[in-house]
């Protein structure tokens, strides 16, 4: 249960008020300290993170009551945009794949900075003037000069990070009291065009190869951003790799990547396989817990029967599976593609 869920169930039975205050620890951080978060958000936060592992988990293990989380493939990259900022970062969110289409609304210019009054690493995010132009903005660099955030002026609530362990962790912040009138880790503020209360709860937990995303949004309590549980969707690094791939239609070069990368390929008999490169947690070969491993598999199109399965380490370079008069052979490629093009 998140903080501001246990507020409220502890609210409406009446039995007992917890000041705000007492709801989350305090941090007390030096500059030094702060910037040696902002470098770890710099290095860990750029590149390509997919949840399709923990979609894959929920349909091989267990299925939320909610039903399974969205397949999100999100990219952020660290921007020259002087204009805008020291610290720049551009992010957007394609849905079901790489290959998918871009999320309306996705679209996010980032602004990090040291805030020492608030003793954290801030973090400020808006959608670009004219988002149309800027799509795949990361791999466009004659477009960074020119970029720009919407409205700075209109921005209600910052994400705050402090380091937790071996991670860095975000909440949303509004910038006092009567704006964080839920708790510490929420934003609230009446919405000018509809004169109704917004508010935000938000968590962002990141470490080198996992991005866990807690957001849920209410406008006059109602949620309409958001899961009813409460969960964060788990976003896991992606790694790039280039399979060369030969059935019955000849040979030919695929740009793949490990976070759950499908496609076709056709058997000796004519029949459409499906082939996927999947980095994710397995059931463990001891019987006990879960183990990440790097599978290729290749499975009939339904879904219905797996043919064939490859397993190698995580962090293998090579990987190859044959079956049906199709081979398929992948190996880490130095880096991604630009992203295609809708």
């Amino acid at each position: 249960m998140t903080r501001i869920a246990a507020f409220l169930f502890a609210g409406s039975l009446g039995l007992l008020f917890v000041p705000p205050l007492a709801a989350a620890p305090a941090y007390d951080l030096d500059r030094t300290e702060l910037e040696a978060i902002l470098d770890d958000l710099v290095s860990w936060w750029p590149g390509e993170w997919s949840s399709y592992p923990q979609i894959h988990h929920e349909r091989s293990v267990r299925v939320p009551a909610e039903g399974e989380h969205d397949n999100w493939y999100r990219t952020f990259a660290r921007i020259e945009a002087p204009q805008i900022g020291a610290y720049v970062f551009y992010g957007q969110i394609n849905i079901g794949g790489r290959d998918g289409p871009l999320m309306s609304r996705s679209q996010i210019l980032y602004t990090a900075e040291i805030d020492m009054q608030r003793q954290r690493v801030l973090l400020r995010g808006q959608t670009p003037k004219n988002p149309e132009n800027f799509v795949n903005l990361q791999d466009r660099p004659a477009l960074w000069p020119k970029v720009e955030m919407r409205d700075p002026a209109a921005i209600k609530c910052d994400f705050i990070w402090h380091r937790n362990g071996t991670q860095i962790v975000g909440v949303l912040d509004g910038p006092n009291d009567e704006r964080r009138k839920y708790g510490p880790g929420t934003c609230n503020y009446v919405s000018e065009q509809t004169n109704t209360e917004f508010m935000a709860d938000a968590e962002w937990v990141l470490s080198p190869g996992e991005l866990w995303l807690y957001d849920i949004n209410l406008m006059a309590g109602q949620l309409f951003i958001g899961r009813q549980d409460r969960t964060h969707i788990r976003l896991y690094r992606a790694r790039p790799y280039r399979c060369e791939v030969v059935d019955a239609r000849g040979k030919s070069g695929v740009e793949a990547y490990d976070r759950g990368f499908t496609a076709q390929a056709t058997a000796a008999d004519a029949t459409q396989v499906d082939w996927m490169l999947l980095r994710a947690r397995f059931p463990a070969a001891d019987g006990f817990g879960l183990d990440e491993q790097l599978r290729l598999i290749l499975s009939q199109a339904d879904g219905a029967k797996v043919l064939a399965s490859e397993t190698a380490e995580p962090a293998a370079e090579r990987i190859m599976v044959k079956a049906a008069g199709i081979e398929v052979d992948c190996r880490r490629a130095l880096r991604f593609p630009p992203m295609p093009v809708e």
